[in-house]
């Protein structure tokens, strides 16, 4: 189960991932080559990634790389394709003209599972991980009380981000997820802010455990 420094490196690898899309992204509209087709497939793949990062180095900003590249960075950046983004290519004539990143994940990309599936999924699993395990109806209760739905979305954002980096994405939903986060509570999102939910979370959980056992 997730720690909490765990999160806070999550979130930092999160968002050097992100700046180097968007820096990227901006170095495209300057030279198309810069996301060619070619680099656009290479950053869809983890391993790939990888590679690539390490080739190109030297040349990217050294503030929105950790040292390690492969592993859960590559695997975040890429995971930014199945999830949020995707690049469209112009050519003419056998010349590329143009290399956008457009929001919204690639066509066919996702695992069929709905946001409140997703809830569902992380809390049993945190509720597992404290050795309170509930049942799929006794989550879905939960995750439905208002009073635990912000609580719910920030600790699914942050299991998710985890298996983003393990190569376990799900997809376009978890764009869903972030759109679902109140915008003043994006950002900054922080890990004591996540912690705070995961706390309210098994603190509702324990409650019910132990009002439905004797």
């Amino acid at each position: 189960m997730l720690t909490l420094e765990e999160v806070e490196t999550l979130l930092r690898l999160q968002t050097q991932a992100y700046d180097l899309l968007m820096w990227l992204a901006d170095e495209a509209n300057c030279d198309p080559e810069a996301l060619s087709p070619e680099t656009a497939a290479a950053l869809r793949e983890p391993e790939s990634a990888g590679a690539w990062l390490k080739r190109r180095r030297e040349g990217l900003p050294a503030e929105l790389l950790p040292r390690e590249l492969a592993g859960p960075f590559a695997n975040l950046l890429s995971s930014f394709f199945s999830t949020s983004f995707h690049v469209r290519h112009l050519e003419f004539e056998g010349r590329l003209m143009e290399s956008r990143v457009t929001l919204g994940a690639s066509p066919g990309v996702g695992s069929g599972v709905g946001l409140e599936g997703c809830q569902v999924l992380a809390l049993r699993h945190l509720a597992a991980a404290e050795r309170l395990p509930i049942q799929e109806k006794e989550a879905r209760t939960l995750v439905r009380r208002k009073s635990l739905h912000l609580a719910s979305l920030l600790w699914t954002y942050a299991w998710e981000l985890d298996r983003r980096a393990k190569q376990k994405t799900k997809g376009s939903v978890v764009h869903r997820i972030w759109r679902a986060i109140p915008r003043e509570m994006r950002k900054p999102l922080t890990a004591a802010r996540i912690w705070e939910a995961r706390e309210q979370l098994l603190e509702a959980v324990r409650e019910q455990y132990n009002a439905e056992r004797p």
